[in-house]
């Protein structure tokens, strides 16, 4: 019994120290530095991104970080995103924060920078990938968000279009499922109607605000009763108020749209827009270098492991008429940075 006891407690041991071998090589991550240094790559370099360059300054002065902010020339560019990716393996960079534009194609890439750095997710995740944490806001809700608005601007039901960048963010997947389960009810994605609303269509433009215009036009000439227009992208408030207003159309159809750019803002003042979603962009950068530095100060086994469902939520609000003097005013107080110019490589 005694020699059966003694042999336990060696494989107990031997188990012990290769959980710990094992710790020690997937948490093999940076040592702390003096003043980390941060790459942080937005998917694109119009007012959203700009404003979460702003947060990202603003955290790197509070937190004594380096930051280097590489934006792609065009909003949503894959293919210029992907390439500053790829082109970061060669620097010296402590972490990384990244908002992929296309998560399942570029988790191969994002997993090569987490084999060496610390890496966060912004604004859109990539869950499968080896990214320590996401931050941004839960799209799920904010779809579901989008879908109480058209159910307030359009009670009597009706007929609605929706407008998409894209399905291959984690972010435009989840507001389509959150509008579309919230609108529609059940938890199938793909319904389209129940006895109060009919989905006419998802109108994907894969960034391309010409695309996006053109297909606004031709909605509106197949369905003369459409009752409601959702945009969850940035770019699409001021293309649907400028296509409608070539329509003579403003005011007709209800609008609900996604983000904060200045003609947005004004579109719900003068009352073109029911109301609009507002995320934190400032905050999702400041977090993220918050995090990132967190990460650099801490000891290995206090990191959390590769991949975890990990997430910090902030809240979306939504801004109507009367709000719009007060959000302009807080906005414009936390977002002084000097706009940073596009910096693809």
């Amino acid at each position: 019994m005694k020699i059966e006891r003694i042999a336990l407690l060696a494989i107990l041991v031997a188990a012990s120290v290769g959980v710990m071998l094992y710790r020690t090589t997937v948490y093999d991550r940076p040592k702390t530095t003096v003043q980390p240094k941060f790459a942080v790559i937005t998917g694109g370099s119009g007012p959203y991104w700009q404003a979460i360059a702003s947060g990202v300054q603003s955290a790197a002065r509070d937190l004594d970080a380096e930051v280097d902010v590489r934006m792609p020339d065009h909003d949503e560019d894959l293919e210029a995103q992907s390439k500053i990716i790829t082109d970061l393996l060669g620097n010296q960079y402590d972490g990384v924060a990244v908002s992929p534009l296309d998560a399942e194609a570029q988790t191969r890439s994002i997993n090569r920078l987490a084999d060496h750095l610390f890496v966060v997710t912004i604004d859109s995740d990539a869950p499968l990938s080896a990214r320590l944490g996401y931050v941004g806001a839960s799209n799920f809700a904010a779809g579901t968000k989008c879908a109480e608005l058209t159910k307030e601007a359009v009670p009597e039901g009706g007929m609605v279009a929706v407008l998409l960048a894209n399905l291959s963010k984690s972010n435009m997947k989840d507001r389509k499922s959150g509008f579309a389960q919230n609108l529609i009810g059940g938890d199938d994605d793909e319904a389209t109607s129940n006895d109060t609303y009919e989905i006419v269509d998802f109108l994907i433009d894969e960034g391309d605000s010409e695309r996006c215009a053109n297909q606004i036009r031709q909605v509106l000439k197949e369905h003369d009763d459409l009752a409601c227009i959702v945009g969850l992208n940035s770019r699409h408030g001021p293309i649907l108020l400028s296509v409608l207003k070539e329509e003579n159309k403003l005011g007709d159809i209800k609008l609900i749209t996604f983000d904060t750019p200045e003609e947005t803002l004004t579109g719900v003042e003068q009352g073109h827009i029911f109301a609009t979603i507002a995320q934190d962009p400032y905050q999702y950068g400041y977090e993220a270098i918050r995090l990132l530095t967190s990460y650099c100060n801490r000891p290995k086994e206090m990191l959390p492991p590769p991949g975890l469902e990990s997430s910090m939520n902030i809240k979306i609000k939504v801004v109507r008429a009367e709000d719009v003097a007060s959000f302009r005013a807080d906005w414009q107080k936390r977002t002084q940075e000097k706009p940073i110019p596009a910096k693809p490589s």
